[in-house]
């Protein structure tokens, strides 16, 4: 397969935008802003180019995307009820200031034929060098939608990026039939991504048994080298061993047979790892389990890890699939998509409201939306305007720091409850000064926000309490000094982690 890595998107009277070129960075990206600041409307229109590409490509073929036929072919006709990728009460949203009369281009000219909207993206074929484009004119008539190919130098023998765009709870099913990977990626292109998990993971597991079988060959056994080198790279070793760590689950995938079956079954069982750390083992007496028993957070999180890890697509847009996780599971989301990103050669963009998230990231992989600007970060400090820009519950903390200048961060609110408690028994009450700041980030994450909370707030305090979990006894000194921990205790934050496992142990001690 080629790689291909999208370089930008232009949109001409898309939604918010009139006119507008945004550039998409490579990797592993987080898309932040407040709320309508254009965050959802640029993967809208990576979500509607891909609805295009499908629609265009299974009605007229391939040769209507090529730019040898460009103006040879009519626009295809869509009704409304059958616009799946973005939830519109009317087509007309999808303009900006939509009007009857044709209005005239960049370059003057009017706009031919009322295809009034185009949405154009433009890519890099890596492996033979060549930068690439595609773009899709729209037209709108009686509530009936007109897609034609505009604007193209793509050839039969090249590739064109697939693009995912999973909002959340992605239609998920909990009975799912085969599809073809032609409606298989129309699905997708409708934003119904959920309805096609399970085809996803029978595809993982059935490329992966095949490999099994070449490497097994006439051996009874595959040949232990080859089996570490298996579960390395391979896909559906990848998922697996992700969904125990995070989940302790085993994902079991049924083979499907069209000529019986109805619908694709995915189960899973609980369980752990032995002692060694070396095999997955199940819990006694666990029978198995359809996934769609587990809970939202467990079916929106495969969904999500399953697609990013499919070779089919290139580009994954991730409308802030960390809304409905517990933190610890946002964060090991993250990691895990960083991972992906990297491994796979793939473009994953993740909206996120989430400040912790944010403060966790390098600047480079933050595509800040303000004011109509789209902009890549490229610095530490330029975090803190998107932090104190979002989440109300941030406002009045950093309000009061920049009176006070004392912080304490702490992993939970009750974690701050019980330490003002305790302090209350012992006699010396916790002032009001002192502001509790809740973030389930290690010692070295608070560290970056704290520097950058210090940019904006000459001469701040502050204290990074952590439980200790499950590190070893002897990793903490009787003045709390974490020895695990490296790169804090510095520039006016002092890092301390409970000697007992969580501070509630206190309480019996």
């Amino acid at each position: 397969m080629e790689t291909l890595l999208i370089r930008e998107i232009e949109l001409h009277r898309f939604k918010r935008y009139r006119e507008k070129t945004i550039p998409v960075p490579g990797g592993f990206c987080l898309l932040a802003g407040s709320n309508n600041s254009g965050k959802s409307t640029l993967m809208q229109a990576f979500a509607l180019w891909e609805f295009c590409k499908s629609v265009v490509h299974i009605e007229q073929g391939i040769d209507a995307l090529l730019d040898e036929n460009i103006g040879k072919k009519q626009g295809v006709g869509v009704n409304a009820e059958d616009f799946l990728p973005l939830n519109l009460p009317s087509l007309k949203h999808l303009w900006t200031n939509l009007r009857i009369s044709p209005e005239k281009d960049p370059q003057g000219k009017k706009e031919p034929d009322g295809y009034t909207l185009w949405v154009e993206v433009r890519w890099k074929n890596e492996t033979l060098n060549r930068n690439k484009h595609l773009r899709f004119s729209l037209s709108l008539a009686n509530e009936r939608l007109f897609i034609k190919t505009t604007r193209s130098n793509v050839t039969a023998e090249e590739d064109i990026p697939k693009v995912a765009y999973i909002p959340p709870f992605a239609g998920i099913l909990s009975r799912e039939p085969y599809h073809t990977k032609a409606m298989r990626a129309k699905l997708v292109g409708q934003g119904l991504s959920g309805s096609v998990m399970r085809n996803t993971l029978l595809e993982l597991y059935q490329e992966n048994q095949k490999e099994r079988d070449r490497l097994k060959g006439d051996s009874d056994r595959i040949p232990k080298q080859e089996l570490a080198s298996l579960r390395k790279t391979d896909r559906w070793e990848h998922l697996l061993e992700v969904m125990r760590d995070l989940f302790k689950v085993e994902l079991v995938i049924h083979d499907f047979n069209e000529d019986y079956h109805s619908s694709i079954k995915a189960e899973y069982w609980k369980g752990a790892y032995n002692e060694n750390g070396t095999k997955f083992i199940k819990h006694n007496g666990f029978n198995r389990r359809d996934i769609m028993v587990e809970g939202s957070g467990f079916l929106q999180l495969l969904n999500v890890l399953s697609l990013s890890i499919d070779p089919s697509y290139q580009v994954i847009f991730l409308d802030e699939p960390d809304a409905h996780l517990h933190p610890t599971l946002q964060f090991a989301l993250l990691k895990e998509l960083n991972v992906l990103s990297e491994k796979y050669g793939k473009q994953i963009l993740f909206a996120t409201h989430s400040t912790e998230l944010i403060a966790s990231q390098m600047p480079d992989k933050i595509l800040m939306f303000e004011n109509g600007k789209v902009n890549l970060l490229s610095d530490d400090h330029q975090k803190i305007g998107l932090i104190t820009g979002l989440g109300s519950e941030f406002s009045p903390q950093i309000h009061k720091l920049q009176r006070t200048k004392k912080v304490v961060f702490v992993e939970n609110e009750s974690d701050s409850n019980i330490i003002k408690r305790l302090s209350e028994i012992l006699g010396q009450p916790i002032p009001n000064d002192i502001v509790f700041w809740s973030w389930p980030g290690k010692h070295n994450e608070r560290q970056h926000l704290f520097n950058q909370l210090k940019r904006e707030i000459s001469g701040l305090k502050g204290l990074s309490v952590r439980d200790r979990d499950n590190q070893e006894f002897n990793t903490i000194t009787k003045s709390l000094l974490d020895k695990n921990n490296t790169g804090c205790d510095k520039d006016g934050l002092l890092a301390r982690t409970w000697r007992y496992r969580y501070i509630e142990t206190y309480l019996l001690c």
